[in-house]
């Protein structure tokens, strides 16, 4: 991984996070285009759109990558003494709950907290938490909580930190627009951060409805996905041909399974797998259900969601150089100068040659 790659992921995973409160990442992403010169907007959701179009560019698809920027996490809603009151929303099983450990990142500092109670909220689509603190403390209404992990640590070959889905997602795609601007590399790419995805992909569904992304658009979702047999850490970047509810677009899957074909034979230290990850749903199955044309990748992932061995609370963890090939392939994807159509129509060409030259043996 880059050095200048590692900054950004260090710079997002730093920041806390959680579905609604995804405030503290949005600053950082601002401040990142402001530096390298991007195009930032946000629409009415509140989802981020970071543009770079090359001065001279040929035509070719308009590309978007999109990642979320939330984690499952903690919001306060009210606090008596040391008792806080916190709504959780994602998708952690309710067993790994009880006396684990927050950290609360209040205006003063962070505290310290352990779950001491968890219920179905009868107010939100999350779960009603009860926290006791380790001090007495001030935490106004919407502060934000994660699990007591670490931010971000490097051991070997192994990224740990308390939220890679989907910070890091979003990450690899700052990473890769960093890498299209410094190349100078002539291609209408944007970058699509959106919002409380583990809220059941509120903010994608609202860019979907406000029409924010533009119908032309061939949107790829970038993710982190739990591990499977066929696509372990260390594999490679992973071409998601579906996830649990969703198979993606087939043309555009080709392409991109092409482009990373060619990759690998000029580049010996890329690697990459095509694999149905079906170990969750992501937010290509939306865009695909508003008809456009979208594609998925993905970084296999331990301890989804922190829920670790043990019923314990743990760090995510992915494999630096899946992260660093993932970065490739995007801007692989964002240089090819053959559409998505072209590689069908070339290999539509290579099954015609074929029965022209074997159909006499039928």
């Amino acid at each position: 991984m880059k050095q200048r790659h590692l900054n950004i992921v260090q710079s997002l995973l730093s920041q806390p996070t959680a579905p609604f409160h995804e405030e503290k990442i949005v600053e950082q992403v601002r401040r990142w285009a402001d530096k390298r010169g991007a195009d930032f907007s946000r629409d009415k959701a509140g989802n981020v759109f970071v543009h770079h179009r090359g001065r001279g560019r040929r035509k070719g698809p308009r590309w978007v990558f999109a990642a979320h920027m939330d984690h499952p996490g903690f919001v306060v809603s009210r606090v008596n003494r040391q008792t806080v009151w916190a709504d959780f929303f994602g998708g952690v099983a309710k067993k790994y709950f009880p006396g684990s450990r927050v950290r609360l990142f209040g205006p003063d500092g962070e505290v310290l907290a352990t779950v001491a109670g968890v219920r179905a909220s009868k107010n939100s689509p999350g779960l009603a938490c009860r926290l006791k603190l380790d001090r007495p403390c001030k935490l106004p209404a919407g502060t934000v909580g994660m699990w007591d992990l670490p931010a971000m640590r490097i051991r070997g070959k192994r990224l740990i930190t308390r939220a890679c889905d989907d910070v890091v997602g979003s990450a690899a795609v700052i990473c890769a627009l960093d890498e299209i601007i410094s190349r100078k590399i002539e291609a209408d790419v944007t970058a699509m951060l959106t919002r409380a995805e583990e809220a059941a992909f509120v903010g994608a569904l609202a860019a979907c409805r406000d029409d924010s992304i533009g119908s032309d658009a061939m949107i790829i979702s970038v993710e982190t996905s739990k591990a499977q047999p066929g696509a372990r850490l260390g594999d490679g970047a992973i071409i998601r041909v579906g996830d649990a509810a969703r198979t993606f677009d087939p043309m555009l899957t080709a392409h991109i399974s092409a482009v990373a074909e060619a990759l690998s034979k000029r580049d010996r230290n890329f690697r990459f797998a095509r694999q149905l990850m079906p170990g969750g749903t992501c937010e290509s199955t939306v865009y695909a259900m508003w008809d456009y044309m979208t594609a998925a990748l993905c970084l296999p992932l331990a301890n989804l969601h922190n829920q670790g061995p043990g019923n314990r609370i743990a760090a995510e963890q992915i494999h630096t150089d899946d992260f660093a090939g993932l970065v490739k392939l995007i801007v692989a994807i964002t240089a090819e100068t053959r559409s998505p159509r072209e590689t069908d129509k070339a290999f539509r060409k290579k099954l015609d040659q074929l029965l022209k030259t074997r159909r006499k043996y039928l």
